[in-house]
């Protein structure tokens, strides 16, 4: 009976640390980057907001769920679907831009 519980505590103190393990890290891996290519088409949590990076257009994409932004690299303005992003594999419907009244987004986006 003493050799099962020494057993069983060696394996909960095991599975602890393999667990311990793999969520260090999954916290810690950097978005996929292609060979050569630098950076592809992904999507970043940062500064509390979900924000996709479009490789073709180099630049940062978000939503709020009504209107679509970019990022020049200093502030968001809204998007007109005038770039590469949103060209394929996405359906519009009848987006139109906001007007000059729109809140924009005031959130950072990664810089490396």
């Amino acid at each position: 009976m003493r050799n099962m519980k020494s057993w069983l505590i060696a394996s909960c103190v095991a599975l602890a640390l393999a667990g311990g393990i793999a969520v260090i890290e999954t916290s810690t891996a950097q978005p996929v980057q292609a060979q050569g290519r630098g950076m592809d088409d992904h999507w970043r949590y940062h500064d509390g907001h979900w924000s996709q990076y479009n490789a073709a257009d180099k630049r940062w994409y978000y939503t709020n769920g009504n209107h679509w932004y970019y990022n020049d690299g200093r502030a968001w303005h809204p998007y007109a679907f005038d770039a590469h992003f949103g060209r394929k594999g996405f359906e519009r419907g009848g987006y139109k831009v906001p007007g000059p009244d729109v809140v924009h987004p005031r959130h950072g986006i990664y810089v490396p």
